[in-house]
Parts: structure tokens; C-alpha cells; sequence
């Protein structure tokens, strides 16, 4: 645009390229217009959550408490030891540990039966609804154990893993074999009762009530 000599009130600049007409489509290259700012709320604000956090297990730690509930997996396993190694380096008071529904493979019963016989506080263990399997180990090697009224206690052999081929299924098979027997000899010497009375118990399935438990030797009330 051609500025005339004299001109007033002055021109504006001209733009460094040309705009479009308001009324023209916006270019897919274009940003979005931003929204209109909202009379009595100021300027635009966002925050952004990565992973919200677990504050309940939070809390419960706070309270040396450790939850357990459902099939047990490693990740499960893993942070449960986690906990239970923070709460001992913590105090030398009990830690409670909560099993609700809890099921375990032989792996998993046994890695969490490591963790309580290296712990230096005394462990306390609470159980509801059915322990099945291998997770009853857990119970029984706690410092003192306790069922609700309607606990339901399943002794069963976990299963072998059956994966490999020729030898190697021999060799997983023995290994489950050592495995199992070493976790029955645990529930021999924790209950009081003889070490094949708990392996014919538990290739029968044996299902035990909270009185029936008290009575094995599982559970102290």
C-alpha cells in the first residue's frame, strides 16, 4: 500500500505476507483458534497426571499392613516382599499381613515363605474367604495366625509346570517334585502333623473350615 505524503492519521503497516479473508476455510496446517477466555475465571490452567497413586496401599503401609488378595502373580509377589522388607527395615513392631481370597502357585508360595523366614519383626497373618493352595503355606509359617469365622482353607497340589521337551519335562518335573515336598515339609513342621499326612491331604483336596483349620494346626484362633 502506497502511504500518499501528509497522510493523518497515519496508515498501519502493511503485513509481511497477506491475510486471508476472515470468512475463508483454515488451512489444515493452521493451528486451532484458541477458545475465548471466560469473564471471571482468568487465564487457562492444566495439569497433567502421570499414574495416579496407589494411596490406599499407601495408607496401609503407613500402618504396617500388607494386602493380599486374589490369584497371586509375580508382580503382585514381587511388591508384597517389597513391603514387607521396607516394614521390617522400618520397626521392629509386627507387621500385619491380609489374606483375602488368595491363591498362589508353588513359585510364588515359596518366594513369600522366603521373605517372612528373613524378616526380623514378627509377622502376623490374617486370613478371609478360601486360601487355596500353596498359598496356605503362607499362613502357616507366620509368628501367629488368625482366621475369620467363615475362612475356608483348600490344601491342593499346585500344578506342574509342563512346558519343554524330552529331558527338559523330566528335569522341570523333578524340580516341581523337590519343590513340592519342601513346602509340605514346612506345613508338616508348622501344623505339628506328619509330613505325608499333609501330602495325602492335599493330592485328596482337602478342604478345612476356620474350626477345622484350628484344629490342623493352620490357624492359632
Amino acid at each position: 500500500m502506497t502511504r500518499p505524503p501528509g497522510t493523518w492519521p497515519p496508515l498501519p503497516p502493511e503485513p509481511p505476507f497477506p491475510l486471508p479473508p476472515p470468512d475463508s476455510p483454515r488451512s489444515p496446517w493452521q493451528p486451532p483458534p484458541r477458545p475465548p477466555a471466560v469473564p471471571g475465571q482468568g487465564a487457562t490452567t492444566m495439569s497433567v497426571v502421570v499414574g495416579s497413586p496407589d494411596w490406599l496401599a499407601e495408607r496401609l503401609v503407613e500402618h504396617r499392613m500388607v494386602t493380599l488378595s486374589g490369584e497371586l502373580d509375580a508382580d503382585a509377589v514381587n511388591r508384597a516382599v517389597a513391603e514387607l522388607a521396607l516394614l521390617d527395615a522400618d520397626g521392629d513392631g509386627p507387621v500385619q499381613l491380609r489374606l483375602s481370597g488368595v491363591s498362589a502357585d508353588l513359585d510364588a508360595a515359596l518366594v513369600l515363605v522366603d521373605a517372612i523366614d528373613l524378616m526380623g519383626a514378627p509377622v502376623h497373618v490374617t486370613c478371609l474367604g478360601t486360601i487355596t493352595g500353596a498359598a496356605v503355606a503362607v499362613l502357616a509359617v507366620a509368628d501367629r495366625r488368625t482366621a475369620g469365622t467363615h475362612a475356608l482353607f483348600q490344601l491342593t497340589e499346585p500344578r506342574a509346570p509342563g512346558s519343554g521337551l524330552g529331558r527338559d519335562v523330566e528335569a522341570v518335573a523333578a524340580e516341581h517334585a523337590r519343590r513340592l515336598r519342601r513346602l509340605q515339609e514346612r506345613l508338616a513342621g508348622a501344623t505339628g502333623r506328619d509330613v505325608e499326612q499333609v501330602a495325602a491331604d492335599m493330592r485328596a483336596g482337602r478342604l478345612l473350615s476356620a474350626e477345622e483349620a484350628r484344629e490342623y494346626g493352620l490357624v492359632d484362633r
